[in-house]
Order: structure tokens, then sequence, then C-alpha cells
């Protein structure tokens, strides 16, 4: 009995190694071109590979080549009370986020302002150091060298929220290149709403196409029809565009903010979007657009 069995056995077995039966591991199998089975691993296709550091080495030899210490794009307006979730969704969505996709993932340090930047170093070596910076009752900047915010790592890119005032900045920057130094402050022109130019400084924003003077002056009139904007300039605010395009139920609208000026600072309190004759107000608190009527 017991040689039958084994007989038995013996002719399963190769049975078995004729049909190809292993008892290894079935592999996770993936498809061709990127994508994968639920489940198995990401299989990158070999032309997209290291895109985004592609991009990333690319924007630091045009820095290199301008012989620029540092680079430097204004993102946008945010809300001074943005959380790291909405401010790094908002560098993914804007136009310098898509081109640079690893900007959304980079270190996020968020000062007091409304003004968002992307700085990058110019080399694997080259540092970016934020100190705090203030204004003094005689017009001159006091910067806090002993207290930096932040010191980023060698070739690390920073994203940064500062400047509550269009008139100065709240930062100073220290931006190394792994031998030189320099400082300098993010700031906007009030002429174009682009970022100041400063020697040593590479601007990669990507800028939108500027209206003529004539549809600032039909917005702006269109804007102070509002009730609310009408009581609140006859209250002493002040109306002021931003220079910059917030697209709104898909048109885009010139965008303006409302907020109270002095000789030091414009401080904005409220947003308003102006486009196909229509004025929209924005709400912070649920993060949405809504009509506002006119007289």
């Amino acid at each position: 009995m017991k040689r039958i069995v084994l007989l038995f056995c013996t002719v399963m077995l190769f049975i078995c190694s004729l049909c190809g039966c292993s008892a290894s591991p079935e592999k996770n199998p993936s498809i061709p071109g990127g994508s994968t089975i639920p489940g198995g691993n990401t299989a990158k296709d070999p032309d997209d590979k290291n895109t985004e550091e592609a991009a990333f080495a690319a924007l630091q030899k045009k820095i290199a080549q301008s012989g620029s210490a540092v680079a430097v794009a204004f993102i946008g307006y945010v809300d001074s009370e943005s959380s790291e979730a909405d401010l790094r969704a908002y560098v993914a969505g804007s136009e310098t986020g898509k081109e640079y996709p690893s900007l959304s993932r980079a270190p996020l340090y968020m000062a007091e302002g409304q003004e968002l930047y992307a700085i990058i170093p110019p080399n694997d070596k080259g540092t970016i150091i934020v100190y705090p910076s203030m204004m003094t009752e005689d017009g001159e900047y006091a910067d806090d060298k002993s207290n930096p915010l932040h010191v980023g790592e060698p070739g690390e890119p920073l994203l940064l929220r500062c400047n509550l005032s269009e008139i100065y900045s709240n930062v100073l920057i220290a931006a190394t290149d792994g031998g030189g130094a320099m400082d300098f402050r993010p700031s906007l022109s009030m002429e174009n709403g682009h970022l100041q130019e400063i020697a040593g400084v590479y601007d990669f924003s990507t800028y939108e196409e500027v209206p003529d003077e004539r549809s600032i002056q039909i917005a702006t009139e269109l804007l102070l029809e509002t009730d609310e904007v009408k009581q609140a300039v006859m209250q002493g605010m002040k109306v002021m565009y931003t220079g910059n395009t917030q697209w709104i139920e898909g048109r885009p609208c010139l965008l303006f903010a409302l907020g109270t000026d002095s000789e030091d600072q414009f401080v904005r309190e409220r947003y308003y979007g102006v486009c196909d004759n229509l004025v929209y107000s924005y709400d912070a608190i649920s993060d949405t657009w809504s009509t506002v009527g006119r007289q």
C-alpha cells in the first residue's frame, strides 16, 4: 500500500513539473506605460522619470546663468488666516506650481501677511534663512538676526507667507549660494503688482496679462457703485487694484482689495472681483465668492 501511495505522489510531482507549477510567491504584475494593477507597486514610464527634478534643475541652471544668488516667485495673494493645507493647495493650483510641482511640498513658513512667495537657492549648497523685521517710528528697518524664523537645509526651497503691508516687508531673507551671501526683502511693486526688482534676485514668477488702464478704471467704477463699498469709502476706506486676476465662476475677474490706508501701510480687509459687469465679494470663512448688488 505504501508503495502505491509513493508511486502516486511521484506521478503527481512529475505532472506539476510539466505544467510549470512553482512554490515561489506570485509577484504583483504591472501594466506597461506607468499604471499599475490595483494593489501593485507604481511603475513609472522611463520617459517621465524624474520630471519634477529635471524642471527644478533647469530652474537652478537659469539662476546660475543669470548670475543671481537666489530665485523668487510671487505666487499670489492669500488670506492671512489660511492654513498650511490651504496654502499648499493654492501653490499646487497656481501657474508656477503647475510648472514646478515639487514646490507644493517644499517647507513652508507662515509669517503674518497676505503675500505668498517661493524662494529657491541657486544650487545644492545654497541656503535660505528668514529673519523677523519691523519698521521703526523713524521709518527704518529693524532686523533681528539673533532669532531666525526659518533656517533651510542646503539646496532646500521655501514657501513663505509674509507682508501685511504694501509699504514694507516684515521679513529679511538671507540667501547663500555656497560661497557669497546676500540679504533682501521680498516685496511687490505698487505700479504693476510684480516682484520688486532687486539686484541678485532672479524673478521666476508667472504673471498674467495686465489689463489696460481703461479696463481697470471701468472695473473700479463698477465696484464703487456697490452699496457696501460706497459706504466703506465714505467711512475712510480705500479701494486698490491688486494687479491680479481671480477666476470666479469660469470668468477672469480683476481682483480688488478694500482696506485702510495710512502713511505706513495699506491693510487689506475685503476682496472683490469685477468682470462682465458683475461684482463679486469674497467670504473668507466659507471660501466662496458671491455677487454684490449695485444701485
